[in-house]
């Protein structure tokens, strides 16, 4: 069967099959580990590792890694509500905001991410340049740069909001901290439905955008995302009010924004007509004001 020629309304469906099964076997894991008595974080991380692994293997099957595109943001609500209903079972109302927050952000990414998906025949443009530098390792390259360890990234992440579960009651420093959640995929949203006009009203010309949130930084879509995960970890931080170890996993996150999201789109952008002048004076993450022209 020819994949690339499957409509994006089938497509979807193979997603969904696919999705569903790997969280059927993460149930099941999750299941046998709490009938165990096995440690709750530990346990997910290997039914999260599980589905990973199986989106992969499907994904080489289809030849198309963008089968875990989505897994970013559809997987985190599933980890939380698992949580919720086999270790937690009572819901208060930092547990509430928590939910809240996620499945906010989540639905917005997840619609913005069927908007753009244009089927089979479309494969992430960043795993193409992957395979291109090197084919012969692709498949460790896939397995491992494009799925695991953004998988673990994410996860990592929730170890805070689970931890949160733990200890969760509502203070002044959590609720800003739901607040910097939800004003995240908000300013995601902004600057996406920014960059869809822009590209309207500039079709067939490789213009630089250089309006709204843009005139400030350079990705505020990517500054928005790791916003979304610094909230979280400030709800949980509100509960213990010291530094912990628990700092470094959205330290994790940020760089590999800055280490690798953002070099590879900058690689991608540089040969654009007015790029390396929109560079020299527009910050690279979070908007600030311009340098001036020299």
């Amino acid at each position: 069967m020819d994949y690339n020629k499957l409509t994006k309304k089938q497509s979807g469906i193979v997603f969904l099959i696919v999705y569903v099964f790997s969280m059927v076997i993460a149930l099941l894991v999750v299941s046998f580990g709490k009938n165990n008595n096995l440690n709750p974080i530990a346990t997910m991380l290997i039914a999260d590792i599980i589905m990973t692994f199986i989106v992969f293997l499907v994904g080489s099957v289809l030849k198309n890694a963008s089968l875990y595109d989505p897994y970013w943001s559809v997987i985190p609500p599933f980890i939380l509500f698992v949580w919720i209903v086999f270790y937690f079972k009572t819901i208060n109302f930092a547990t509430i905001l928590l939910l809240v927050s996620i499945l906010f952000w989540a639905t917005r990414l997840t619609v913005n991410w069927w908007k753009n998906w244009k089927g089979f025949e479309f494969q992430d443009w960043r795993y193409d340049s992957l395979k291109e530098r090197n084919e012969r390792i692709y498949p460790i390259t896939n397995l491992f740069g494009i799925h695991l360890i953004p998988t673990l990234v994410v996860y990592i992440q929730m170890i805070n909001v689970y931890r949160t579960l733990e200890i969760a009651s509502v203070n002044l420093i959590f609720i800003i901290g739901f607040i910097i959640a939800i004003i995240a995929p908000v300013l995601q949203y902004v600057s996406d439905k920014q960059m869809d006009v822009f590209r309207l009203e500039n079709k067939g010309n490789n213009r630089t955008i250089n309006v709204g949130i843009w005139r400030f930084s350079r990705h505020p879509n990517y500054f928005g995302e790791i916003l979304f995960w610094l909230g979280l970890y400030i709800m949980y931080f509100s509960n213990i009010m010291r530094i912990d170890i628990n700092i470094i996993y959205p330290i994790f996150m940020i760089l590999l924004f800055l280490c690798i999201s953002i070099p590879m789109m900058e690689n991608k952008l540089k040969n654009r007509p007015g790029y390396i002048e929109y560079q020299s004076e527009v910050s690279v993450l979070i908007p600030l004001p311009r340098k001036p022209q020299k």
